[in-house]
Formats: C-alpha cells, structure tokens, sequence
C-alpha cells in the first residue's frame, strides 16, 4: 500500500515523501487532488476570456460543457484529443488541427491525433525529426510559430505528405506540467489565413487545451486511484477475514487435539438445549474419561501421554457424524454432542468409540469411563431449568460410573 502512496505522490510532484507516515500520505494526496480539480472551474473563466461576441460566446461554452462531460466517460487519451479537435473545429479559424507527441526516448515528434479535411491516412509519414521541421522547432523554442505560406519556409518538407493544399501553419507548443510535451499544428488551404487576432485566439485555445489534457489525467489517475484502493481494501478486507477465521477457529480449538475446546462444546451445549426446548427436537451428550492417563504419564512421559489422547481425540472424530459436536473439555475428558440422537443410538456409539480406542491402543491398558444423557420427544422426560444443571446430571452420572471403570452410564430420569 505504501509503494502505491508514494507512486501516486511522485505523480502528483508531493515533496518530502518519505517524512509522511501512510495516513498523513494519503490525507495530503486527497487534498492533493481536491487542488487540482479547480481546474474545471478556472476552465469556464478562461473561455470569457477569449470569447468575442455573444455567438461565438455561446458555441464556446457549449463546446467546452461538452468536453468536460467527455472526461467523465472516454477512457483512452488520444480519443478524447480527437473529440475535442471535433469541437474545436466548430468554432476556430481553421480547417485542420492536428497533434503531435514527444516520443519517449527519440528526438521524434510522432503525430497520434487529427482532425478536419486531413487525416492520418493522408500522411507519407507520421514521424517528424525535431530538428529537421518547423513543429520540431516550435517545441525546442516552447513558443508558437506562425508562417503564413509553407512553400517558402526552410523548414517545410512537402515530401513528408500529400498535403498540396496546405498553405497556412500555426504550431504552439503544448506544455502540462511545466514540461512541453508535444505541439498542435492548425493549418489552412489559403495564404496568410490567420490575422493577429485569430493567432491570438487559437494560442489561448492550446493553453484551454492543456488544462482539459491535466483534467482529463487527473480524473484518470483518480479514478485509478479509487479502483486500486478499492482493491488494496478488497484485499486487506479479505486478508483481515481469513485472519479472523484463523483467529476464531484457534479459540474454539484444542491446541493439543485439534478438536473442538471447552469453551466451544459448551457454547454449543447451550445452543443446543434450547433449539430443543423452542422446537421439541432430540439431542444426547455423551462424556468420557480416560483414567489411566496418570499412570501413562509417570510411566512413559507426558509425550506418550499427548499421543493418548491425540488417539482418542481422532477415534471421536472420526465416529461421529459431521454435524455432532466432539470436543475436549478437560485434562483427559472428552464430549460429545449428538445432534436429534436418541438414548439408544448415543449408547451404541459411546460403546462403539470405545472399543476402537481399546483396540488402537495396545501399549498399555486405558480404562474409558462415560456417560449420557439425553433429551427431547422419546426419552423418559426430565427437566433441567438450564444447560448447565443438565451436564451437571451427566457428570455425576460419569462419577458414578467411574467407581465401576470401563463402563458407558446413563443420567437417571424421573
């Protein structure tokens, strides 16, 4: 994100970047930019400046709200050039306009738009040395020339098109920026065709035409810079919500098992006790107890004991269906939430649990102790005013059962 900032702020000429931390950065951008969308407004004082009647006045503004409107819809620069050529050969003195570009690297002005009676096609060639031609040393001057008949100017080359009925050339050097970045050529089939005042009047013109082209890049980069924005915040939006998944599934997770903790399996105990109250609908618990895992863990170290109940904790996950809740609730006790299971179905697959984890684990013996309880439509009723006095039913069910070892009790009912 910052690279971006300071990219966009090298665009905008923002000095001292590197002082700015990213929220300073992007605030002076912001501020940056408001700046410079003042140039629309300054745009409609500049076309009173130069307009001459109330005619001419009004063919103008009307032409100049239909260039900015342009900006907010066409996309690609040189289009948009040639839209405004098409407007402005409305109104000027002119039969044809023309514009051509620096070339990157080159000593080349390369003509990219025209406009009027001459088209692109109509030129031998479109490259022109700066040196060696009359546009060339207008942009190397930075100052507009006029020559009123070409065929006695030393800088014309009439091999370079087949423009015979041109005689008349105005080229004024286009700046943005404080940079001169190419030059529009007006031109004229008569001799001698523009006075003092229509001179006057297309220079003004190229300068109205360069804050159009600093508009026109200014709301693009806006634009871009909403639309990479967007997407910096679509990303970092994404990352923040996988990081918080990962960040909600580490809390309701045994660090140890990698099933559900403690915290999670009685959140969902509740859930659960009252989907079953509001809707009538079945759930059983079962909980277990390994009582050996002391023994495990003085004999063979604790590693050995991790992997014992690492064991268990997969033998419950995998025989449960997926949407039961399995999860471990203490040092070696286990539950697990059977979702609409009856009494007889939550026995058989505590009983079930429990043999596979005997005949897994054969180093040492591992007594399994449980317990279940249910509730809903079926079962012998009990009430319970909450969740927690219902698993406190099963827990004393559980010790219970633990006097005798290895056994699956039940919660007594009334």
């Amino acid at each position: 994100m910052r690279d971006f900032l300071l990219k966009l702020g090298n665009l905008l000429e923002i000095k001292n970047l590197e002082k700015f931390d990213d929220d300073q950065l992007s605030t002076l951008i912001l501020q940056n930019i408001k700046k410079r969308l003042v140039v629309e407004k300054s745009l409609f004082q500049l076309s009173e400046e130069f307009s001459c009647g109330s005619e001419l006045s009004i063919k103008i503004i009307s032409s100049i709200n239909r260039i900015i409107d342009k900006i907010y819809f066409e996309k690609n620069l040189y289009r948009f050039i040639s839209y405004c050529f098409d407007e402005f050969i409305k109104i000027f003195p002119s039969e044809n306009i023309s514009f051509l570009e620096k070339h990157p690297e080159k000593n080349w002005l390369v003509l990219k738009v025209t406009s009027g009676k001459v088209k692109l096609k109509d030129f031998k060639s479109r490259i022109f040395n700066i040196n060696k031609t009359l546009l060339g040393k207008a942009f190397k001057e930075g100052n507009f020339i006029y020559v009123p008949d070409i065929t006695t100017d030393k800088y014309f080359n009439s091999k370079l098109s087949t423009l015979v009925s041109i005689k008349s050339v105005l080229a004024v050097p286009v700046r943005l920026k404080n940079e001169t970045i190419g030059v529009i050529n007006f031109s004229h089939p008569e001799v001698n065709a523009f006075d003092e005042l229509s001179i006057f009047f297309l220079v003004s013109m190229v300068q109205f035409f360069s804050a159009i082209i600093t508009l026109f890049e200014l709301y693009r980069e806006n634009l871009d810079f909403n639309k990479q924005l967007q997407e910096e915040i679509k990303k970092k939006t994404l990352e923040l919500q996988k990081t918080n998944r990962k960040l909600y599934k580490a809390s309701i997770t045994d660090s140890l098992t990698g099933i559900y903790n403690r915290r999670f399996f009685f959140q969902r105990l509740e859930e659960e006790y009252a989907r079953s109250l509001r809707h009538g609908t079945n759930f059983c618990v079962v909980v277990f107890d390994l009582d050996n895992l002391k023994k495990i863990n003085d004999t063979f170290g604790h590693p050995e004991g991790d992997r014992v109940l690492k064991l268990f904790a997969k033998i419950l996950k995998t025989n449960k269906r997926k949407e039961d809740i399995a999860a471990r609730i203490g040092g070696d006790e286990f539950g697990c939430i059977l979702i609409e299971s009856f009494l007889e179905g939550a026995k058989k697959t505590a009983e079930r649990i429990k043999e596979k984890f005997k005949n897994s684990y054969k180093k040492a013996f591992v007594s399994v102790t449980g317990a279940v309880g249910c509730i809903g439509k079926g079962e012998s009723f009990k009430f319970y005013k909450d969740s927690k006095e219902f698993f406190e039913d099963i827990d004393k069910a559980l010790l219970k059962a633990k006097k005798i070892k290895d056994i699956i009790g039940e919660i007594e009912t009334k």
